[in-house]
């Protein structure tokens, strides 16, 4: 019943649509086929046709939230299928470096290591090197200033005896620390095969859906007075084998449409409040005129705006007003005259910059004979952001610098508030970083939409880099640096407000998420008592997810376990928990509540294999050496000189005294000492051993003094350790280098266009659910894009979607302006244009069967470009 409440909405009296409504235009349903045990996806829109056209000889049905299969997840695009893959592979990874740790956790958890017993320490933190055996010994040179973080392990007794507070667990042993070294080459062997995994799933799903990605390019610098998309055609269909099947001229119209977005909106609250003066019969037959009227009337404010904002849009509509052309889109008939086209054009960035005609192998594939083109295979059409292409580089430029500054500022606050939580109580900080990793990310999305961005994917690696960066901050490395350096291993120290973080990664995140408050509440309360049909089917919008945010979650639990497992092993089955928590929710929400997330490719997959990961390995080691070297953090060095040695002033230390705590202040915390004079009765001396002090004598090995509190097996882990972070280091140059470094330098000089995706044969014309590049914005106030170009003379079933409620012409923004022209012929150039040529002939091929998106294609022998 719950989860019910959570997936299904109320119905509504304004909706004219059975119960079901919700389910059939927002949820990814799936078709039977007869004669077929299985079930194969079909596009959104043509669902909701089936469903109340009433056609027969169809079953359909939604997905099952619990049990669809991953193999079904290709078919809602290279990204979402990869991350649900990486995610349950990652839950395997945590899995199994949690049971190669079983033998350390269980050593952690003996007497062996701690005499006193794990009795008093809880039973998730006893296979941590949490520490209770400690012990008061005398420190004559000891002053409160070494102390001053940490005053509790600070004490003084009559005659200014100082004793401080010492961890007596076992030395680290070499057992230990190679295990230590056996998790981590798994893990590097483990990541470094999931990117070939992931590498392996991106071309075998992008193979086996056909999708309009396969069959176009897109033209980045095309000469600004090129709107003609008859000139396009031509000059294309001069490629070997071309037939192009569409052309889609974008222009630097971003003003216009703006404009019109915002006519439509305030057209939209004068039309509701016509309706309340006038009633539903009248307001269908009601003029402009008699719109603008009752709002001069009651709202004369909005009247005002909305007659300003036609006189906008009149002005940027006027035949003086032209726009340049920002992207070409161009769409073959088959995918080897795309792939023909990108290698006849493949030439270094240099050429195209200095336009060296030149360096085409044929003069006749230069544009007019004189331009040489940027030309890439062009993204899906559902993650153009036709609002970006008219971005310059010195725009972009100065919008990463604003967005960066504004990301330090967030980062830096979040950092001062979890500081002060923690200060506090670190159940209260735990959950306030869990509260953090949720909201803030929607701040980040705020900030992102700061920035130009040519497609989703872009935008996605852009928000993935800012939402990393502040979760590692504030997941993992802020308890570090709030925490005193010698309360790492003690009781309700570090390991404490460890553990409270991943409980609640496990319990507190999943259940918001679950939860999904904001639309709920939209879907349940808001839409009932909708003023009209339009504003009602806008609360039914699922909720918009974004992979980049989704991408760090992932990270950030890896890395969390990472940084901090070389004291707290067992915290990889904590993570493999949270994956397993988190999967199940995504896949729950993906099928019930979520909106569809565009077809985006591979961009943050990449980034998050290219560099994050490896990084995440680098502090991986780093970390092992630095917890290493500090082992057992209490800072203090054996002077190898006893108590009783006839020096006066030690002698004093004999017996037994009432000490008094450091940070009591004027009523002091007091403890009693007792020291016998034996030969365990040693005197000590401070020696820092807190690694954020010495990192460059660490990451330099050769050069540090590792013999005043390390045992011998100590010293050698550390020296292992440094020589494993020299090699990590080098690796992941060399990875990044060669995957990032030479890639992006030895494109500048020639061109590198490859493929390994096979040619399937099929035409475009024959799959029925493919979109075309049709430019459309998308508003939260509107239930479909809204489209910014003449569509009557397309095939209308490639713009991607359709509505139960309106046309599309409801949703185009050309229409219904002819009056902003003043009844002259309105100004073409001032929209994007995309103009269609369907092939003479188009044969249905037997073997091919429906799919959510593109066909899912028999497989066929390759032929590679």
């Amino acid at each position: 019943m719950f989860l019910t409440f959570l997936s299904s909405p109320f119905s509504s009296q304004l909706s004219n649509a059975p119960p079901t409504s919700y389910a059939t235009t927002n949820l990814p349903p799936q078709q039977k086929q007869d004669g077929q045990g299985g079930y194969t996806k079909i596009e959104r829109r043509e669902t909701v046709a089936l469903l109340e056209r009433g056609k027969s000889g169809i079953k359909t049905g939604l997905y099952p939230a619990w049990t669809t299969p991953m193999s079904e997840f290709r078919n809602f695009g290279i990204g979402v299928a990869v991350y649900f893959e990486t995610m349950r592979a990652l839950a395997v990874i945590c899995l199994v470096a949690g049971l190669l740790y079983l033998p350390s956790i269980m050593y952690y958890d003996s007497t062996s290591y701690d005499e006193t017993g794990r009795s008093s320490i809880g039973w998730q933190l006893r296979g941590s090197l949490m520490c209770h055996d400690t012990k008061w010994v005398p420190c004559p040179t000891c002053t409160l200033d070494d102390w001053a973080d940490s005053p509790r392990r600070y004490a003084i007794a009559e005659n200014n005896l100082v004793f401080v507070l010492a961890n007596e667990c076992a030395d680290i042993r070499l057992r230990e620390g190679l295990q230590h070294l056996v998790v981590i080459l798994f893990l590097a062997i483990a990541i470094f095969a999931l990117g070939f995994h992931q590498k392996k799933l991106e071309l075998q799903y992008d193979e086996a859906i056909l999708s309009a990605s396969d069959y176009s390019i897109k033209v980045d610098d095309p000469p600004l007075d090129a709107t003609d998309p008859d000139e396009w055609k031509e000059f294309f269909s001069r490629f070997e084998g071309a037939h192009v099947t569409y052309v889609t001229v974008g222009l630097d119209n971003k003003h216009v449409v703006n404009a019109l977005i915002k006519r439509r909106l305030l057209l939209q609250k004068l039309r509701q409040l016509h309706r309340s003066e006038h009633g539903t019969k009248e307001h269908q037959n009601a003029t402009l005129e008699d719109l603008i009227a009752i709002a001069t009337k009651r709202k004369p404010r909005l009247a005002r705006s909305f007659i300003k904002t036609e006189e906008k849009c009149r002005n940027l509509l006027s035949p003086e007003k032209t726009y340049g052309t920002t992207s070409i889109f161009v769409t073959f008939e088959t995918e080897s005259a795309q792939r023909n086209v990108l290698r006849a054009l493949s030439v270094g960035h240099k050429d195209i910059l200095q336009n060296n005609v030149l360096a085409l192998n044929d003069p006749n594939h230069a544009f007019r004979g004189k331009y040489v083109l940027s030309v890439a295979e062009a993204p899906e059409p559902s993650t153009i952001r036709w609002q970006d292409q008219d971005a310059t580089l010195m725009m972009k430029l100065n919008q990463r610098i604003l967005t960066s500054l504004i990301t330090i500022v967030i980062v830096w606050g979040g950092f001062i508030s979890v500081r002060a939580a923690f200060r506090r109580n670190y159940d209260l900080a735990a959950f306030l970083i869990a509260i953090f990793n949720i909201l803030v990310p929607q701040l980040f999305k705020l900030v992102n939409k700061l920035e130009a961005h040519p497609d989703e994917g872009s935008w996605q690696a852009s928000l993935y880099m800012k939402v990393c960066t502040f979760r590692w901050i504030n997941t993992a490395i802020v308890m570090t640096m709030v925490t005193p350096f010698m309360h790492t291993i003690a009781v309700n120290g570090l390991l404490a407000k460890l553990h409270a973080v991943l409980r609640a990664e496990i319990i507190t995140q999943p259940v918001v998420h679950m939860l999904d408050i904001l639309h709920n509440i939209k879907r349940h309360i808001f839409a009932p008592f909708s003023a009209n049909q339009e504003t009602m089917d806008s609360n039914f919008h699922g909720s918009i997810q974004h992979l980049g945010e989704k991408y760090t979650a992932m990270t950030k639990i890896i890395f969390l376990c990472i940084f901090y497992s070389p004291i707290f092993p067992a915290s990889f089955f904590y993570g493999a928990f949270a994956y397993a928590a988190n999967f199940y929710t995504d896949k729950f929400l993906f099928f019930r509540s979520w909106a569809a997330i565009p077809r985006i490719g591979n961009d943050v997959a990449v980034l998050s294999r290219n560099f994050y990961f490896p990084m995440t390995l680098v502090i991986m080691v780093i970390m092992s050496e630095f917890y290493m070297s500090a082992y057992p953090f209490d800072s203090l060095c054996d002077t190898y000189d006893f108590v009783n040695n006839g020096d006066e002033v030690l002698s004093q230390y004999i017996g037994t005294h009432r000490a008094y705590l450091a940070s009591g202040g004027g009523n002091s915390e007091a403890v009693t000492v007792t020291v016998n004079g034996d030969v365990s009765d040693r005197v000590y001396r401070f020696c820092s051993q807190d690694f954020s002090s010495r990192v460059g004598s660490l990451l330099n090995f050769f050069d540090e003094n590792k013999d005043d509190w390390m045992s011998e097996d100590q010293i050698f882990l550390t020296y292992l350790y440094g020589l494993c972070v020299v090699v990590a280091i080098s690796l992941s140059f060399v990875f990044f280098f060669q995957h990032e470094l030479w890639d992006n330098c030895k494109s500048f000089f020639t061109g590198t266009y490859h493929t390994e995706e096979c040619d399937s044969g099929a035409r475009f014309s024959d799959q029925e659910e493919i979109k075309a590049y049709v430019p459309q914005y998308h508003h939260l106030r509107f239930a479909r894009p809204l489209l910014s170009c003449d569509i009557d003379a397309i095939d209308q079933d490639h713009i991607g979607w359709t509505d139960l409620q309106h046309t599309s012409d409801f949703y185009n923004l050309t229409k219904g302006i002819e009056h902003l022209t003043c009844g002259r012929e309105k100004n073409n150039s001032a929209f994007a244009v995309v103009k269609h040529w369907a092939p003479k002939k188009t044969r249905r091929d037997s073997n091919f069967s429906l799919s959510f998106y593109g066909s899912t294609i028999a497989p066929m022998e390759c032929k590679h470009f």
